[in-house]
């Protein structure tokens, strides 16, 4: 427990960069000499550097699962997604309201709505509206927000108050990892809100997953395999977690290749 609770604070802290001692002890819950103490093998690690107060990631370090460069994420297993992202768009009806989140997966599901007259995507990824843009049967509604570069997203209260307006028939949602014991995780606490919003208000929730997410955790939890109709991706995962989605009414469809 506590070797996953030090990766935790490890990606806290890369992701704000300069976070205090009582920031820490708040978000996870511990006293300052159950922080100090965590501290003590990041700052052996070399990731971490203790300053006045609280903690900064070393300039040096290099990013952790999760939160590498937008770029980066979006390369990796890139026809797999499309993939996913095909089957995943077979399923949107004419009319549709959806939400597509800023997932290197979901982008690809703009590509793949071109058999609608008409569909309403709401979204808070900037590379979807990019997209989108190119696609007149599109009507676009874009979340407010401040710019997080490193998952190209649009975040903040803002954007989970604006959702509230908003009957979603389907939600499109990305991970950084899945797992029978954590459940479905990202790495971004901006996001964590903004995916939270768009479950609540949506009626039918789709993960979008290549092989890659299975067994794999991260920063936070922001739903559980009960709340998703379907897990969509490229390859079966393991038949222990397979059975626990059938326990949990989650169908585990794998997307035919293009």
């Amino acid at each position: 427990m506590r070797i996953s609770r030090i990766d935790q604070l490890e990606e806290y802290i890369v992701e704000h960069k300069n976070v205090s001692i009582d920031t820490l002890c708040q978000v996870f819950e511990i006293s300052k000499n159950t922080v100090r103490r965590d501290l003590d093998v990041l700052v052996s690690r070399g990731t971490v550097e203790k300053v006045y107060g609280g903690v900064t990631a070393c300039e040096t370090t290099s990013p952790i699962p999760g939160l590498v460069t937008f770029q980066e994420r979006a390369s990796k297993n890139a026809q797999s997604k499309q993939q996913i992202a095909a089957l995943a768009a077979s399923w949107v009806r004419e009319r549709d309201i959806i939400f597509l989140d800023s997932g290197t997966t979901t982008m690809y599901l703009v590509d793949y709505l071109t058999h609608l007259n008409m569909v309403t995507v709401i979204t808070n990824s900037i590379q979807v509206i990019n997209k989108a843009l190119n696609y007149p049967n599109i009507n676009l509604i874009v979340l407010p927000g401040s710019l997080k570069r490193d998952t190209a997203s649009l975040v903040g209260i803002s954007c989970v108050e604006y959702l509230e307006d908003f009957n979603i028939v389907r939600a499109f949602m990305a991970c950084t990892g899945i797992s029978a014991q954590a459940g479905v995780c990202n790495a971004s606490t901006e996001e964590y809100n903004v995916k939270r919003a768009a479950l609540k208000k949506s009626q039918k929730h789709y993960l979008l997953a290549d092989s890659s997410k299975f067994g794999r955790t991260s920063l936070m939890t922001f739903g559980e395999v009960n709340q998703f109709d379907s897990i969509v991706t490229d390859q079966m995962p393991e038949e222990a977690f397979c059975s626990y989605c059938e326990e949990q009414g989650c169908s585990i469809d794998i997307a035919p290749k293009l």
